[in-house]
């Protein structure tokens, strides 16, 4: 059998590739990674755990000879390649779309032309916009994003196809993830302020967002939504949230000041831009077996551990000449 993991050399992909052939169901199969190198994480292909067969091609979603290359012989696919910034797609968003939902949806129906048995397709939390209360996945979805946008859009599209053609298809609608990996991204706030406390920055937070909660899920616990989404026989045709718990900036900021104690906090005015509060219930997982085991506490702990090595270097006050 093979696995086809696009996006395998990204911030979860690169962690994903590698916990595969832990995985009874997976064990001894060929792992395949189909990714552009948008971010060029080559770095993602080093070290990869001995004595399991990985092949690797750089190629696009969007692509035709990529995909039918990338889905020979092909079993089980996670959809993991797309645009992943909620607020840089607000200045990519042709190419948001482009990715997310032309892509997606390029890559899911080759996979049904090919055979595909399982299909686990990478959604997000974002898909909810702004919410009052604790929202499960049936509510009401109102994206302020384009990522959010097109991330619904290629859900809602494909759930639809595959429950028409009796595909087993299953999505994630993931929390914000932290933790660490070798493809490693900074541009979530968890694994950002981890590393700028551990540089001895400061670290600057909206006025609006000390109040405001969003849902976060660690690495280690997105591992094992993959796992579960994959191989449970109830996830077949299912949408589920894959999260730990709902937090606000007080939270994360008292979680970094366990670790540094001394790092200095400013607050300054919240932009417009994709600055909202929503609370997500993750109990319809949960009922399949899902326990997040780290929280963000722990996160920051095991981010600051891989940090370890580095001591702040204080920059002096500039000088003036006469």
């Amino acid at each position: 059998m093979v696995v086809l993991v696009t996006g395998g050399t990204g911030y979860l992909g690169s962690q994903l590739i590698r916990v595969l052939p832990k995985i009874a169901a997976f064990k001894g199969e060929t792992i395949r990674v189909l990714d552009n190198e948008f971010r060029e994480r080559y770095v993602s292909l080093w070290d990869l755990p001995k004595g399991v067969r990985y092949e690797f091609l750089e190629g696009d979603i969007r692509q035709e000879d990529s995909v039918k290359h990338a889905l020979a012989d092909v079993e089980v696919v996670f959809s993991l390649s797309d645009i992943t910034n909620a607020p840089v797609s607000f200045e990519r968003k042709e190419l948001t779309w482009d990715t997310n939902h032309k892509g997606v949806l390029h890559l899911f129906d080759r996979a049904v032309r090919a055979g595909v048995r399982k299909f686990v397709y990478t959604s997000t939390c974002s898909v909810y916009g702004p919410t009052s209360g604790v929202v499960t996945e049936d509510a009401e979805c109102k994206p302020a994003s384009p990522y959010g946008e097109s991330k619904l859009a290629a859900e809602r599209e494909m759930r639809t196809r595959a429950a028409e053609l009796g595909l087993d298809w299953t999505a994630l609608r993931l929390g914000t993830v932290f933790g660490w990996t070798i493809g490693m991204r900074f541009d979530t706030i968890i694994n950002r302020f981890t590393y700028l406390a551990a540089q001895g920055r400061p670290l600057t937070v909206y006025d609006t967002a000390w109040k405001e909660k969003r849902p976060y899920v660690s690495v280690t616990d997105a591992m094992q939504a993959y796992r579960i989404a994959a191989t449970h026989p109830k996830a077949k045709g299912q949408v589920f949230n894959a999260v730990h718990e709902n937090a606000n900036m007080e939270t994360i900021i008292g979680a970094i000041k366990q670790v540094y104690p001394h790092v200095q906090v400013t607050t300054t005015a919240t932009p417009s831009l994709n600055q909202l509060s929503y609370e997500v219930d993750g109990s319809r997982f949960r009922g399949l077996g899902f326990r997040p085991k780290v929280g963000i506490a722990e996160g920051v702990r095991k981010l600051a551990d891989k940090f370890h090595c580095i001591e702040p270097v204080p920059i002096p006050a500039p000088t003036l000449e006469a």
